[in-house]
């Protein structure tokens, strides 16, 4: 709504602002005989035709989407500057054609202009005006992503080129009785209002194919290649897990409509799939103003795409754990070596077959020169505790915390089985963090509370 409200003043204002300029440049154009303030006059007319349909647009813009328009009705706004352009190709037409008139007519009189020093004033306001309502419309154009407004600023910009231009030009024709009749300098100069009429029409076309191949582009809704790589490179950064297939969106207004197509494991249940779409969907708004995202879900095999996750997926059919785990690429080829997590209290003889059949693999997958094993016992389990658990420890627990400048946790849980006892401590996590950075902080923080705090139980500090 407030988006709504400094549209509809916006275009209120330059509703009002051309009427004045308008009756003000057409009273000293019709006054002087001037076809470059004539034509001013006429380009301030067709401004306040298109600022009036502005105000008209914004306000119809801004109500809500219906049935009828499930969209919005955004686009009334690219359709009102498009209106605009029309206008202004007349405006250069009605110019272009009277210039050419003026130029090729014998009459002396058709070339005369009775100069005043409101001719100079009412050209000199209009810049103040326009440079300061330009300003004013493009700001809040590009808060609220308003074509029309975007138009409107684009005329009062072109106004301003203009009415310089024909300040130039009236300037240069005062000059005229002071040059000598008949030479090649009094005939430009006696001529130097209606060249700058010309140029203003040349600024007007201009004008026209800027803002008329962008309200086209709109309503056809050609995708923004900008907003297109930041989209993507957003998912890409943000979204790594579930691979973007599909993009497509469309914008409507000061809103912009996004469908994707996004890969996810076919094993995830229907209710964490909606909520990872619920994650994707306020990514997206959060760093696109105004957007509306419908996420497809798409189930997909996820094929490992890194010789490390091909090698952990061969682990786990084979029922092991996989720790420190490397990839050498030697000049005999690439070599594996990792360290396998068994059952403790299993013999060699049961897992002899697996592991041969694991490093068969490995090597067939990867097409290694060979692959190294180190056997270890699967020792995860909790140490046991002795010591009661203190009534306060969460405050120690806190307190520790405040001690090491570490983060305030956000919660403390505490579990016991029997004497084996486990003490998560929750903090909020950094994004700005790399995965190695994040353990490292953990790892410390762990270390440092495990030397302060008394041994009742194990201490995992974990993000939030």
């Amino acid at each position: 709504m407030m988006s709504a409200a400094k549209k509809n003043m916006a275009a209120l204002s330059s509703v009002t602002w051309s009427g004045l300029l308008t009756t003000l440049k057409l009273v000293v154009g019709l006054a002087t005989g001037s076809l470059g303030i004539m034509s001013e006059a006429l380009h301030s007319l067709l401004d306040l035709l298109a600022a009036a349909g502005t105000l008209f647009a914004v306000r119809l813009a801004a109500k809500p989407a219906d049935q009828d328009h499930p969209y919005g009705h955004g686009k009334i706004e690219s359709l009102m500057a498009l209106a605009e352009v029309l206008l202004l190709l007349a405006t250069a037409a009605w110019v272009i054609r009277e210039a050419s008139i003026r130029l090729a007519s014998d009459d002396p009189s058709a070339l005369h202009i009775d100069l005043t020093p409101w001719a100079f004033i009412v050209i000199i306001i209009s810049l103040v005006v326009d440079i300061n309502r330009s300003t004013m419309l493009r700001r809040i154009a590009r808060e609220t992503k308003s074509p029309a407004l975007e138009a409107d600023a684009a005329h009062f910009s072109s106004d301003i080129l203009s009415s310089a231009a024909v300040l130039v030009g009236i300037s240069t024709a005062a000059l005229a009785d002071s040059a000598t009749p008949g030479t090649f300098l009094h005939w430009i100069l006696q001529r130097a209002d209606v060249f700058s009429s010309l140029v203003v029409a040349l600024i007007i076309l201009r004008i026209c194919a800027v803002l008329g191949a962008k309200a086209v582009n709109n309503l056809m809704d050609k995708t923004d290649p900008a907003l297109q790589r930041h989209i993507e490179q957003l998912m890409s950064e943000r979204m790594s897990a579930y691979p973007l297939r599909h993009l497509r969106f469309r914008t409507v207004g000061d809103r912009t409509y996004i469908e994707m197509t996004v890969g996810m494991p076919r094993e995830l249940h229907i209710d964490t799939a909606h909520e990872v779409a619920d994650a994707i969907e306020s990514l997206v708004a959060a760093h696109i103003s105004g957007a509306e995202t419908i996420v497809h879900m798409q189930p997909e095999t996820i094929v490992p795409d890194s010789p490390q996750l091909i090698i952990r997926q061969i682990a786990l059919a084979h029922r092991m754990g996989v720790h420190s785990l490397h990839l050498i690429h030697a000049d005999q080829g690439l070599v594996v070596f990792t360290d396998l997590e068994l059952p403790k209290g299993a013999t060699l003889e049961t897992w002899h077959l697996p592991i041969q059949t694991f490093r068969a693999e490995v090597r067939r997958h990867l097409a290694a020169e060979e692959v190294y094993v180190h056997i270890e016992p699967d020792v995860r389990t909790l140490p046991e505790f002795d010591l009661p658990v203190p009534e306060d420890w969460e405050s120690q627990v806190r307190r520790a915390m405040e001690k090491l400048n570490a983060p305030a946790p956000s919660r403390i849980a505490l579990y016991t089985q029997g004497k084996r006892r486990v003490c998560f401590i929750c903090i909020p996590s950094s994004q700005k963090l790399s995965i190695a950075q994040s353990h490292e902080q953990l790892t410390r923080l762990n270390a440092q509370l495990s030397s302060i705090l008394p041994a009742i139980a194990h201490l995992v500090v974990v993000f939030e």
